[in-house]
């Protein structure tokens, strides 16, 4: 069923509840009323009826007993009655003689009560005790017929009326539901003419602020990140093709320069080791691509535990040297604690190096004097700073937000050896471990990337 015949079925129904109970209500408070006014009418007739009978000093006596009888139909022929019965029950006075007796029952009831209204076969009935001053105590019933005739027509007034109420309020549910739901179905056929081939087409807000803007913008926020992850699957597959592409064919022909002739033990080792260098620049494209992915897919396993900045600094210097021997890292402290504890971070440690690694290997690698500062600026509410500067070529303010892009690399470093995931792993294991990063300039040349580490550890 259609959101739009839902919503019509849904307002149309609680409408019918609602009207129907106000109807029957005002059409209630119709009929308590009219009866209200027909008992009052009778009282009177009994005020009456006492102040001329009953206030005589001389009480009428006892009727001889007729015979009556009710017709097949039930109703009684005459229209109204007055009887005043004694205390015996017996009836001294009534209208029309032919009449049945009020019952016996009937009669103790109104004896106990100051006022007592009943039905009388058709008629509605009104029981008035009264005492005279001697102490007898007589029965006053008023009988009289209330015409239905008017609750009946305003019955089928209110029931027109109710009927011919729904149908108008059905088809303007029907057409405000329309109306409302337009938006959705302009969305669903904007949403529809969009295709993968072309992800930049976007849906429009309008300048409401309703739910349905609101929906548009989530839904074009999503569109920006399918996009994004578009763009990143192609950057992908094209750069992974590239790097792998460049290392293997340079294998290849290598070996087959190598296989055409005889040659030398010399050549022949200097052709493995070059072999070896480009297998590792392969297994070390391959392990950041695993390492990224596995943050992205199931970021919840990594596990953290308690670790030592500042060893973890001293760490990454030494392992960055011994690998490249010809680069060098600068290690400063400010502020240490003199407890320890407060030095103390819960990480991820082999990430957390994996991070400080690359950094410290990209300042080293695009410093013309291939060095490194590593500083810790140590913070007593444990929001300490670890800066990594260089003083290479520094960063363009066109590249800035494009660096953590993966496979992102400057054409100003293409002859630098490089996969382009460095920063963009760096990035993600940073935003696991709740350290917001920051890229400045290095006055005069160079960069500055500053880690923030906040007050309170991400939990494990």
């Amino acid at each position: 069923m259609q959101l739009r015949t839902r919503l019509t079925l849904l307002f149309t129904f609680n409408t019918a509840l609602i009207l129907a109970g106000v109807l029957y209500y005002a059409f209630w408070s119709y009929q308590r009323q009219i009866e209200e006014e027909f008992y009052q009418g009778l009282s009177a007739q009994a005020a009456l009826t006492i102040q001329s009978i009953l206030r005589d000093p001389n009480p009428p006596a006892p009727l001889p007993g007729a015979s009556w009888s009710v017709p097949d139909s039930g109703a009684l022929p005459y229209r109204n009655n007055v009887s005043i019965y004694d205390n015996a029950y017996e009836r001294l006075f009534t209208l029309h003689t032919e009449a049945p007796p009020t019952p016996v029952k009937t009669l103790q009831e109104i004896q106990q009560k100051t006022e007592l209204r009943f039905k009388f076969f058709n008629l509605h009935a009104l029981g008035i005790p009264f005492e005279r001053s001697g102490g007898e105590t007589y029965a006053v019933v008023v009988e009289g017929y209330c015409d239905p005739s008017g609750g009946l027509r305003l019955r089928n007034i209110l029931i027109g009326s109710f009927l011919l109420g729904m149908a108008a309020f059905a088809t303007l549910s029907w057409f405000f539901a329309g109306q409302a739901l337009e938006p959705v179905s302009r969305i669903i056929n904007e949403a529809n003419a969009i295709q993968p081939a072309d992800l930049s087409r976007r849906l429009q807000t309008g300048n409401n602020r309703d739910e349905l803007s609101r929906l548009s913008a989530t839904f074009n926020g999503l569109l920006d990140r399918v996009e994004h992850a578009f763009r990143m699957q192609r950057m992908f597959l094209s750069n992974v093709s590239h790097e792998l592409r460049n290392p293997l064919t340079a294998m290849r022909m290598q070996i087959d320069v190598v296989l055409q002739r005889e040659r030398p033990a010399a050549e022949y080792r200097a052709a493995l080791e070059s072999l070896l260098e480009d297998l590792r620049q392969i297994s070390e494209v391959e392990e950041k691509l695993l390492l990224l992915a596995k943050m992205q897919n199931d970021p919840a396993a990594i596990s953290f535990a308690p670790i030592r900045l500042d060893e973890l600094l001293w760490q990454t210097k030494e392992w960055v040297e011994k690998r490249h021997p010809h680069y060098k890292i600068m290690l400063e402290y400010e502020n240490l604690p003199e407890s320890a504890e407060n030095l103390i971070v819960q990480a991820n440690e082999a990430l957390l190096q994996t991070a400080l690694l690359n950094l410290c290997e990209n300042g080293c690698k695009y410093a013309p004097d291939q060095q490194a500062l590593l500083r810790l600026v140590c913070s007593p509410t444990g929001r300490h700073v670890v800066e990594i500067c260089d003083r290479g070529p520094g960063i363009p303010d066109s590249e800035l937000p494009l660096i953590f892009e993966p496979f992102f690399r400057s054409p100003r470093h293409r002859n630098i050896r490089g996969a382009g995931i460095g920063l963009s792993l760096v990035q993600s294991i940073l935003k696991i471990h709740h350290v917001q990063l920051k890229v400045e300039k290095n006055l005069p040349t160079g960069t500055i990337f500053r880690l923030f580490f906040a007050e309170e550890p991400p939990k494990p």
